[in-house]
């Protein structure tokens, strides 16, 4: 893939190529770094010569495609190098990554454990064989996010590192601004970066599309590569390349340096302040930065790094940056960590490939707690694939956001996607926490099988009652779900499936929180309906020797009438007396209270062919209490109930997500678009 994203990925990290010689013209180009210049040149210098003959030319144009990230290709041609006489073990692993790209585990497995046995002091070939068995667990696995190529954005080109400004959103480009005599970065033959800008085409709503790019001013788009860029209140902070600022390795030939720039208004202030810890002998960039702009985190090949690229932090304290510290070898690997994101300052998202995952790149989130970051979790597919993914925006409340990816079936080199149902909960062993920062803050629930207790995949409707307006929200393969509130707010909860009872809760905000608390509000607890299953139909009494039906019984009666209405069942409503009175008494009191309860139901408007009424006088107690034996009045009391009984189940037609026809995951949508009683039954935790 012709991109200028393989070279911030890797921010430059190439140690030096070997000692310049009389070269032919290809291997001027690829000494200059015009891979993709260099590419044809190579293909006609092995075309029909015998591969020993032309070694150079071989392992050349399989380097040359592994630096402008065509994996496909890159494949075909280590696979030759590898087959030439003595191959130089490291193209074993550079095969070995080109095929776990292209979905090859076991082949790249195969390569890996032979860069191993070859190098054995190197533990990236163990580690990464190991990834490759791991290929099939990694498909099991896939998140409750919704993926979508933003086409509006894309272009032919590279396309990446979204960034939320304003009302919209800006991103990076390399797309050729159409002028012939337009610079270009010889690297890939296309254009310098530039920044560009495009707005939603409906309020806030990015998953229905934007608006045409627009390439933004020259206050932000200068001579050579600009971004990716990163806003903060009424600063930006950026990635740069800057005339004179380059390597000059061993052999002579320069190249250039990215470096962190920022300025005290994103409206462009042409007066950008270079980060301290800039370098000419290493690459600086991708800045992320906290809310109250007192710390950067920053992917570097700086002196300390453990590996490739790493991610540092540095704070700001008494206007002046503190020297960068490495966020260490839970975060880091020996490969490249890149393009970090500071989310509320408790959530940093970043790519890595050199943590388990797919291939390539893959994003990664980690949480802060305690005063340090816990282990990186993979956001798992459909976001990661086995190629380069990488770069994120993600929203203040985690419920939408953008990545980028060179995945197949793009528009172009690099595309831009955008995201929506994700959920990101870092900190497992306690899935419940409430994660802050100043105001923001979220809830996290659960959503469980009333019976066996497993959790569920179900959509949820969070009402809330100050906006009058219902997120539509879904769990993903944990039953978790989360969403934004407010100091103060009252917010109802309910969830739903085919085939289940719904479950709905309402939960309170305190006015008073303080830093992060712990707010878990009781799960929703999902009854599933099956045939001949039997629900106990609490709080229903009656008079002594009596059968009307009380005006405290009728709540109980009323959550059965919506049970019906609700769901395609028949039922048997069943009464059942304690062993006290004779068996004739008790068989003819029970069905008068059967019978008043149908009547009851019937007359709230539920077909009567559906429902029908069954006294069982004391023939089927719960408990020891027969005739003659010394029970507690609790123990009576136990027999003396009220069941449900479903008989029959209708098939009706459901959307697919078992979530109400219309309504998608990610709406936000006005409570009058819901029935007048959908949030009735909704109790306080």
């Amino acid at each position: 893939m012709k991109n200028i994203r393989i070279a911030l990925a890797t921010l430059l990290f190439i140690s030096g190529l070997q000692g310049y010689s009389q070269l032919n013209k290809a291997n001027r180009q690829f000494k200059l770094y015009r891979y993709a210049t260099a590419i044809p040149l190579y293909q006609k210098a092995v075309r029909n010569s015998d591969p020993e003959k032309n070694r150079e030319a071989t392992v050349k144009l399989a380097d040359c495609y592994r630096f402008v990230n065509n994996a496909e290709e890159a494949a075909t041609w280590y696979r030759k190098a590898t087959e030439l006489s003595n191959p130089d073990p490291v193209h074993y692993f550079y095969l070995g990554q080109a095929l776990r790209t292209i979905g090859d585990y076991k082949q790249a497995r195969e390569a890996f454990l032979k860069y191993s046995n070859l190098v054995p002091n190197d533990p990236r070939g163990g580690m990464y064989a190991e990834f490759s068995a791991q290929h099939a667990t990694w498909e099991k696995q896939p998140s409750s996010a919704e993926v979508r190529n933003c086409e509006s954005l894309n272009s032919e080109y590279s396309d990446f590192g979204p960034a939320f400004y304003k009302d919209g959103i800006v991103f990076t480009s390399d797309r050729n601004p159409g002028l012939m005599d337009s610079p270009r970065y010889e690297w890939t033959d296309f254009g310098y970066l530039d920044l560009y800008f495009a707005e939603p085409r409906n309020y806030k709503d990015f998953w229905r599309g934007t608006s045409i790019p627009s390439s933004m001013s020259k206050s932000f788009n200068q001579s050579f590569h600009d971004g990716p860029a990163f806003f903060s209140g009424e600063e930006i902070y950026l990635t740069r390349t800057v005339t004179g600022k380059s390597k000059k390795p061993e052999d002579g030939i320069k190249t250039n340096v990215f470096q962190i720039y920022y300025s005290d208004k994103s409206s462009g202030n042409s007066s950008y302040k270079a980060f301290p810890y800039n370098g000419n002998a290493y690459s600086a960039g991708h800045p992320a930065v906290s809310s109250d702009r007192k710390r950067m985190v920053f992917a570097s090949d700086m002196p300390g790094s453990l590996g490739l690229s790493d991610l540092f932090v540095s704070e700001f304290d008494n206007g002046e940056w503190s020297k960068p510290i490495n966020l260490g070898e839970l975060i880091n690997t020996t490969g490249n960590e890149v393009f970090p994101l500071l989310v509320n300052d408790t959530l940093l998202f970043y790519a890595s490939e050199g943590h388990p995952g797919y291939g390539g790149l893959d994003l990664y989130v980690s949480g802060y707690k305690d005063g340090k970051w816990s282990k990186p979790e993979n956001l798992l597919a459909p976001v990661n694939s086995s190629y380069d993914d990488f770069s994120m925006a993600v929203s203040n409340d985690l419920t939408y956001g953008f990545f980028s990816s060179n995945r197949p079936g793009g528009k172009g080199n690099d595309d831009i996607y955008a995201f929506r149902n994700a959920r990101f909960f870092p900190v497992k062993e306690d899935p419940s926490v409430l994660l802050t920062i100043q105001d923001n803050l979220i809830i996290n629930g659960m959503v469980k099988d009333k019976t066996g207790g497993q959790p569920l995949v179900a959509p949820v409707y969070v009402l809330n009652t100050k906006t009058n307006k219902v997120l539509v929200l879904s769990t993903d393969i944990n039953g978790q779900y989360s969403f934004p509130v407010e100091k103060g707010g009252l917010y109802m909860v309910k969830a739903m499936k085919p085939e289940y009872i719904e479950d709905c809760l309402s939960l309170r905000i305190p006015e008073d929180i303080n830093g992060s608390i712990n707010v878990s509000p009781r799960d929703l607890m999902l009854d599933k309906l099956e045939v001949d299953k039997v629900f106990n139909v609490e709080n229903i009494y009656y008079d002594l020797n009596k059968w009307f039906i009380r005006d405290d019984a009728k709540p109980a009666l009323d959550n059965l009438v919506d049970i019906m209405k609700k769901y395609p069942i028949t039922a048997e409503l069943s009464s059942h007396t304690d062993c006290r009175a004779s068996d004739s008494y008790n068989n003819e009191l029970s069905q008068k209270r059967a019978e008043a309860a149908v009547r009851y139901i019937i007359l709230q408007g539920v077909e009567s062919v559906r429902i029908s009424a069954k006294g069982y006088g004391e023939s089927r107690l719960v408990n020891r209490c027969v005739d003659g034996v010394d029970c507690s009045e609790a123990e009576h009391q136990a027999n003396r109930r009220t069941e449900f009984r479903i008989l029959s189940i209708e098939q009706a037609t459901k959307q697919k997500d078992g979530g109400i026809p219309g309504f998608k995951t990610g709406d936000e949508l006005d409570i009058n678009l819901f029935d007048p009683g959908f949030f009735l039954n909704c109790n306080e935790k």
